[in-house]
């Protein structure tokens, strides 16, 4: 293996390893820093290729990459196959892939902590012998909300959004 290659395969370790340390699958931080370091775009053919995975677990991982917005498809003329390249532009990733997700996630914590509220309200089947249960339970979705609603108003926030 030559001095490029090697230099590569770390590179691209090191992109599995900073995905899993944000709790994102591993392999998706190796196909993106695998498809950064490639002057061109890259077919599933030649990521499998280049990654020694399966084309299922590519095409998922790319599925979902596409997703964050942290790679794009990119076509060839007269070439039936879909090619893939990094979004390079920090910006263009964090506003309209990262951010975009966690917000969704977001709504989806705020949605399923009203569900939870309205499962507390009707006030059956509650267990008259331990109401500090209820009581515990009542203040972690009260300490829920209030994370939900900070972090949300920091993505919200038109200073951050100016500097991102």
């Amino acid at each position: 293996m030559d001095k490029l290659q090697q230099a590569s395969r770390e590179l691209i370790e090191a992109g599995g390893r900073t995905a899993q340390s944000f709790g994102l699958n591993r392999l998706l931080g190796q196909i993106y820093m695998f498809l950064y370091i490639r002057r061109e775009a890259s077919s599933l053919d030649d990521l499998v290729e280049g990654m020694g995975v399966s084309k299922a677990s590519i095409s998922i991982a790319c599925r979902q990459l596409l997703a964050l917005g942290a790679i794009r498809r990119v076509w060839r003329k007269g070439d039936r196959k879909d090619y893939y390249e990094a979004e390079t532009d920090l910006r263009s990733l964090v506003n309209n892939g990262i951010l975009r997700e966690l917000e969704k996630k977001l709504d989806s914590a705020r949605t399923q902590i009203d569900r939870c509220r309205e499962i507390l309200a009707d006030g059956e089947g509650a267990d008259p012998e331990n109401p500090q249960d209820l009581t515990f339970f009542s203040e972690r979705l009260d300490e829920a909300d209030r994370y939900q609603k900070k972090i949300s108003g920091l993505l919200n926030n038109p200073i951050l959004k100016k500097l991102l």
